[in-house]
């Protein structure tokens, strides 16, 4: 009987870490957004963009954006050449708590430096070469847990920047209820495992839907 124990513990481990599985990033890259957008600076925001779980604030959509020669497709751009409508920093929030944000900061700007940062303290700073070297840089925020992130250029009067190619995942720190359930019943079956009366009390339950009692007999009597 012992065997047969061990044999469900093991079960039920593999089938709790089975529901625990790494989420699948999201990229967003604008080229859908922006197919019928032209590449000269307006003025004139996108804002508030949604996209997904994801809203973009205080920029514009661009095609192939003139003068932005290291990205020539679909970006998520501001300016503060004119115009009051486009900010810097440029904000993006989400609907849900994610992770891993990362995105492509393409420089409009003469050398600059450029900051990603989030709600949880963390950010990154980079300096980029001039437009006309191609500056851009990937930027990246390990942190979970993150629900708003902002895009910020040292150049707070004339800015010049847009981003592509936003990637994150789903915030997994939390496992499903589901997943807890299964792992704490198998710690509770292992713990019980050399208790006769558990060998007594599974051979009277031949069901799988009375679980759930089993458990809770099983969290009685290791109380006693």
């Amino acid at each position: 009987m012992r065997k047969v124990i061990h044999h469900f513990v093991f079960n039920l481990v593999l089938t709790a870490a089975a529901g625990v599985t790494p989420a699948m990033a999201t990229v967003i890259n604008f080229d859908a957004q922006a197919a019928d957008r032209g590449g000269n600076l307006t003025g004139i925001p996108d804002s508030p963009l949604t996209i997904g779980i994801a809203t973009f604030s205080g920029g514009e959509l661009l095609n192939a954006e003139v003068g932005l020669n290291a990205d020539q497709t679909g970006v998520y751009a501001t300016q503060g050449l004119f115009g009051s409508g486009e900010t810097n920093p440029l904000m993006i929030t989400f609907a849900s708590p994610v992770e891993q944000v990362s995105l492509f900061v393409a420089n409009g700007d003469d050398v600059r430096n450029y900051t990603l940062s989030d709600n949880l303290g963390d950010s990154i700073t980079k300096s980029l070469p001039s437009a006309g070297a191609l500056g851009a840089a990937s930027f990246s925020l390990p942190g979970s847990g993150i629900t708003t992130v902002y895009v910020t250029s040292a150049n707070a009067d004339a800015w010049d920047f847009a981003i592509d190619n936003v990637s994150f995942s789903a915030d997994t720190a939390a496992p499903e209820p589901e997943s807890l359930f299964l792992v704490g019943a198998g710690s509770i079956l292992v713990a019980c495992s050399r208790r006769k009366h558990l060998c007594a009390l599974l051979e009277r339950q031949q069901t799988p839907h009375s679980l759930l009692q089993i458990m809770r007999k099983l969290l009685k009597f290791n109380s006693v």
